[in-house]
Formats: C-alpha cells, structure tokens, sequence
C-alpha cells in the first residue's frame, strides 16, 4: 500500500474513533445510569465534560499543531484519547467517569483538528485531496453506523458481564493501532517562529465554556444561562481586543487575522454553524418522536439511523463527481434536498402510525444522502483557502463553530419541540396526536434552516464567481477565471458529532 494512504488511513481511524465514541455513548447512557446508580444531571454531564472540554481547547489543539507539527500533536492526543478511554471504561463511580470523560474531551481536541491539517498538507494536489475529502466523509458515516448500531449491539451482548464498559474500551485496540502507524503518519507543517498564545488559549477556555454549557443543559439549566451567557460576553470582549493588541505588537493571536479575514471565511463559518444546527435539531427531535410519540424501544430507535450513516457515506463518496455535473453549487443542493426530505417527514406524520417508521427510515437516507453532499466539499473549500502552514488554525476554529452549532441546535429546536408539545419530552403520559404534532412543526422549522444553509452556499458560491480566490494572495495576482473558481468547493467545516447530542437518546 502506497505509505501516503496508509499514514493517511491512520488519520481516518482516529476520525472513525471519535465518531463512534461519540454515539456510542448516547446508546450506552441509561446502562450508565442504572450500574453507577447515577442521577440524571450526573448523567447529562458524562456527555456534556466531554463537549465542554473538547470545546474549550480545540483552537489552541489546532495552533499547537501548527507550532511544533500536526503529526507530534496528533499523536500525543491519540495516545491520550487511548489512555482517558481507558480510564471511562473502568471508572467504578459516576464522578470519575464525569472527570475521565473531561479528559478524554481535552485529548481529542488535540487529535481531531490535525486530521484536516494533516491532509491539507499532505496532498496539496487538489484533485487528490478532494478524494482523500471524500473518503474522509465515507469512514465518518461509518462511523455513525457503528457508533448507533454497534452500541446497542455491545450493551446487549455484555460481553465478560461488562455491561456498557466495552463501548468505551473499544477505543483502546483502536489508539494502540493507530500508534503503531505513528512511523508511516505523514507529517505535516511545523515550525512557526512566535510563542503559542497563551493568554488568548486561557481567555478561549473560560469563554466557550461558558457559551457551551448553557446551551447543552437548555432550559433545563437555567441557573447556568443566568451565570454564563454574561460571563462568556465578558471574557469574549477581553479576548477580541487581546488578540488585535498582541497582532499589532507583531505576536502571533490565537485567531490570526490573516485566517479570519480570509474572503468568504467568516460567511463560510456561518454557513457552518446553520449546517450543524440543522443537524443536531434533526438528531433531536427524531429520536423523541420515535421513542415516546411512535413508542420504539432505543435499540429500534438507534437502528432507524443507520441509514443516516449509509446516506452520509453515499453522499460523500459521490460529492466530487456530481459537483462537476451540476450548475449549482453543491451546499445549495444538498440543503435543498434536505429541505425537501424535512417536509417529507413532517407529512410523513399523517400515515398510520404502523407505517411511519418506515417512512422515516426512507426520511432519514435521504438527509444523510443530502449531508454528505454538503459536507465533503465544505470541508475541501476551508483547506482550500488557506495556506498548509494555517490549516490547523483553520480546521480549529471551523470545528469550534461546529461544536457551537451543534449545541445551539439542541437548544433552540428542544426548547421549540417543547413549547409546541406542551409538556416535557420523553414523558409517556403525551398523547401521540400533540407528539406528532410537535415533530411536524419541529420538521417544518428544520426545513427553513436548511433552506437558509443552502442559500447561505449559494451566497460563497457567488462571491468565488466574483472573482475571490482562496487564498488570501497579494493584490498583484490575477484573479482565478471564473471556470476555475466554479470548479472549486465552497465553504468549510469538519464534521464532529459531538456529545451534545447524548440528550437524544
């Protein structure tokens, strides 16, 4: 095997890694409960640690990575995420598993952002790239497949009378391999001449956190809205003009400006942020339909989105031929047929409820289908517009992003769930009627978000038709023909389906 591919194969393990952990332990979570004997909040903070510290250090992982080498800081967070995966799966009280959790949270913030900077600075072909992007988006549905699937499978089997342990011990083989591959990994770019900033990492993980945990918890946490939504403002405004005084003092910021002022950048983080929202929403709000409106058990809710994972692999392993096919652009596209698919399973609410779950199943395909469509070149475009040495800062803050939309679509579509139900999600006693209603409206809100994410595509896509180039080159250099630009991917963002969404489960 060519020992490009198989450094990069090693990258996509530890992207199929954090994918499955992810759902895995939203499977795995009233196992938790009943074996520690944990109560509910212990329970939604084994899966919020791990969101708020992967959060709150992702940027500061990603510029490590650009200082002293994505391949050195990548497999330091492996061998982190292999050990603090040991760690969950032998915790012998709740507590501990909250604090290991934490942990495991922080080390993959210093793994996951190298995977997009080590290919963008491994494959500078962009043809290639664009197919190594591709498979990128195949092992992350697959990901989900085994994260669901296989979940429910190891809980069920209790293999050693383990119970729930084995669906975070599998971690272990699969960092001791990647490990193993360490020699072959490709390395990337290293080397940049200031200090890591510090200052701007402290202010960075008092302030997502701060963000993130109200968003996580909903309103079921409104002591924290209370408390960190003003102090995320604060410590937000004290970074902004830290980093513009440690930029002019010719230091290096945290967010470099020559990234965030990328042409596009700040319009593709936005684009970002409706995608993933849109999604986490969607994860929501189907999972509690299924469970307490149409009455499936978790297993068989869980199963219902492994066509998700099929969708999303298909969509991504066919992104690159049918960009060259299409006059629009892509993002529109698939957003588009996401729309479409929203409307669909809000009607699909008027079948008899025997039927339904088929129906959704057919719902769930297709926006797979229509995410990976999208997603494959998002993440091409991002890398596209900056130079290798600034792919980790990149990919840091495009996953920051990602991370805050996922939380913020949890909050935002639970909360609207909640109102047009009228009472509390997951409880038995809500009659079908006000569930399926709830779901349809739901469906429908989802549907325009979509919508607003394809036209946002659309939007970058017009100013690279314009006449904007990736790159944020000197103003003696001819523009891109606007053929070339077409031909080229829109926006960015990696895809980390995050423990946010452990309350859907």
């Amino acid at each position: 095997m060519n020992r490009e591919w198989l450094g990069l194969g090693a990258v996509l393990a530890a992207t199929f890694m954090t994918q499955v952990d992810g759902f895995v332990v939203n499977v795995a979570s009233p196992s938790i409960q009943r074996d520690l004997g944990a109560g509910f909040d212990q329970i939604q903070f084994v899966g919020a640690a791990y969101v708020i510290a992967f959060g709150a250090l992702l940027v500061t992982g990603a510029r490590l990575g650009d200082r002293v080498g994505h391949r050195r800081v990548f497999l330091w967070g492996v061998a982190g995420f292999t050990v603090t995966s040991l760690l969950c799966g032998v915790a012998p009280t709740a507590d501990l598993l909250i604090a290991a959790r934490f942990l495991q949270g922080a080390t993959a913030a210093f793994m996951a952002p190298q995977v997009l900077a080590i290919i963008r600075a491994t494959v500078p072909d962009e043809e290639r790239r664009a197919t190594a992007i591709s498979v990128y988006g195949v092992v992350i549905g697959l990901g989900v497949i085994c994260g669901i699937a296989g979940g429910g499978v190891l809980v069920d089997l209790d293999l050693f009378g383990l119970g729930w342990r084995p669906v975070l011990l599998v971690n272990v083989p699969i960092g001791v391999a990647i490990l193993a591959l360490g020699r072959v990994l490709p390395g990337g770019t290293a080397g940049a001449p200031h200090r890591l900033d510090l200052v701007g990492a402290a202010l960075t993980a008092v302030a997502l956190p701060a963000l993130l945990v109200p968003l996580v918890f909903g309103a079921e946490g409104a002591g924290w809205l209370w408390l960190g939504l003003p102090l995320a403002a604060v410590v937000a405004g004290v970074l902004v003009v830290q980093q513009r005084a440690l930029h002019q003092a010719g230091g290096e910021p945290l967010f470099p400006p020559r990234v965030v002022t990328v042409p596009g950048m700040r319009l593709s983080l936005l684009t970002v942020l409706s995608l993933f929202a849109t999604n986490s929403g969607l994860f929501l709000v189907f999972t509690y339909y299924l469970q307490t409106g149409l009455g499936l058990s978790p297993l068989a809710a869980g199963l219902v989105f492994v066509p998700l994972g099929f969708g999303f692999s298909l969509g991504s392993a066919v992104s690159k031929r049918l960009g060259r096919r299409v006059a629009w652009p892509l993002a529109a596209v698939g957003c588009g047929l996401l729309s479409a698919v929203l409307v669909g399973g809000a009607l699909a609410t008027r079948l008899p409820a025997s039927a339904q779950p088929v129906a959704l199943v057919v719902v769930i395909l297709c926006a797979g289908f229509g995410q990976g469509l999208v997603v494959a070149p998002l993440v091409a475009g991002i890398l596209s517009r900056v130079e290798p040495g600034d792919a980790g800062a990149a990919s840091g803050m495009a996953t920051t992003v990602t991370q805050f939309g996922l939380a913020l679509g949890v909050a935002v579509v639970g909360a609207f769930y909640r109102m047009v139900l009228g009472g509390t999600p997951g409880d038995p006693g809500v009659p079908f009627e006000d569930s399926a209603l709830a779901f349809t409206a739901a469906a429908a809100l989802l549907a325009c978000t979509s919508g607003m994410t394809g036209l946002l595509g659309y939007r970058l896509h017009r100013l690279k038709a314009a006449g904007l180039r990736p790159l944020d080159r000197s103003s003696h250099e001819a523009p891109t023909k606007p053929a070339e630009v077409a031909a080229e991917t829109e926006a960015a963002a990696p895809v980390v389906v995050s423990s946010t969404q452990r309350r859907t489960g």
